[in-house]
């Protein structure tokens, strides 16, 4: 098949196209790698993309001119790129890639390309060179797919990410497998041709160049975000919870106070302040040990009390805040279950006695004047023994 000089003409403007839409994103990924460093394999793959994309270019230039240097230089650039992608898709993902496996992926890409010399130079074989380009091609990329897969499933979070690389990959390898098959029916001679396979291979060139680079740095892009949102929960956990005992702090609870307020609809609820009696002496006596054993234990008795609706929380040092919302006949059972807890002028279950006070809150009061009523009578309890007192009136 002959081609017009039109049809050269329009086949050599695409490839003008392709050629200039390709280097500059080549240039400016492979800068922005090297200027801005990000996860591990980031410059791998910034050197593999712009090697395979460079290597399907350049493997579409088939002359009898330039056919030596076509396959050679082109079919190096596709199994090179191929295997540092791989390996950058391992370093991001955190696999362990062992050195021997490398040198062996290496030295097998060296083995073919010396191959591809006599193939062409001395065996004018295109099947036989398809065959090794193809088969080395294809290892790394179903490597490459399952560990994609694997990710996918690893980290639901981005699977979208991984799925859109995934999407590129092999769309632009079933992109240029007609312009293979193209070639070894035809022994080369329509490598230059306008034809649907040329076409298409140009296709696969852009979407691996344009949609790659798009697909990685989403991929990044969705990680960092990731992780942000994982510090930032991390950092709100540190600042509202409390890490020994793991309630709200004092923080923590006010912020779910307020929350409590907001939402509740007119409604009172028993706020109790307790505290450890003599715990300055536990911990003097027997250690911080002793002393964190017995906050963790009064701490969990709390929970056992509370329902999922309750806060409960320590405010600071042996100073714990349990607020009751429920109705009142629930309240009443969970003051009697505290009581049973907490008994009176005994050490009861826990070990040590605790002085308790308590207070009647409505919706959107003030927690630090609700606090301060439950305080003083806490004091009161200390001075005559512990015991459940009924909770105090706002206005008490």
């Amino acid at each position: 098949m002959i081609s017009t000089p039109s049809e050269w003409t329009t086949m050599a403007a695409l490839s003008a196209l392709t050629w200039g839409v390709t280097a500059l994103i080549s240039v400016f990924i492979i800068t922005v790698s090297w200027l801005r460093p990000s996860y591990p394999g980031w410059r791998g793959w910034a050197l593999g993309q712009t090697a395979l994309v460079l290597g399907l270019l350049i493997g579409s230039l088939r002359t009898p001119e330039t056919l030596l240097a076509s396959v050679v230089i082109g079919n190096t650039l596709v199994m090179a790129g191929s295997t540092l992608c791989l390996g950058a898709f391992q370093r991001f993902s955190g696999q362990f890639v062992s050195p021997w496996m490398s040198r062996l992926a290496w030295g097998g890409c060296a083995a073919i390309v010396m191959a591809l010399v006599l193939l062409t130079t001395v065996w004018d074989n295109i099947a036989l060179r398809f065959v090794l380009v193809a088969g080395y091609s294809s290892i790394l990329l179903l490597m490459l797919v399952t560990l994609i897969v694997k990710q996918m499933q690893r980290h639901p979070a981005l699977r979208t990410a991984y799925g859109l690389n995934l999407g590129v990959l092999l769309g632009g390898t079933l992109l240029s497998l007609p312009r293979s098959q193209m070639m070894i029916s035809a022994n080369g001679h329509l490598g230059y041709l306008l034809n649907n396979p040329n076409l298409l291979l140009h296709a696969g060139a852009l979407l691996l160049s344009v949609g790659g680079s798009f697909a990685f740095w989403l991929l990044h892009d969705d990680r960092r975000r990731q992780e942000m949102q994982r510090l930032h929960h991390e950092l709100l956990v540190q600042a509202t919870l409390d890490p020994l005992t793991i309630l709200l702090n004092r923080r923590g609870l006010t912020q779910a106070y307020d929350l409590w307020g907001n939402r509740a609809k007119p409604a009172e609820a028993v706020l109790l302040l307790l505290d450890i009696n003599e715990f300055k002496g536990i911990n003097d006596r027997y250690g911080h040990a002793e002393g964190d054993r017995c906050l963790m234990q009064l701490a969990d008795t709390l929970r056992t009390i509370a329902t999922p609706r309750d806060l409960i929380s320590r405010v600071g040092g042996d100073e714990f805040v349990l607020l009751l919302t429920g109705q009142q006949e629930q309240v009443l059972e969970q003051l009697t279950a505290l009581e049973v807890h907490l008994a009176k002028d005994k050490q009861g279950v826990l070990g040590f006695t605790v002085s308790l006070g308590s207070t009647q809150v409505t919706a959107r009061e003030d927690l630090t004047k609700a606090m301060n009523r439950a305080d003083q009578g806490m004091y009161r309890d200390k001075a005559r023994g512990m015991h459940v007192q009924q909770p105090r009136k706002a206005n008490a």
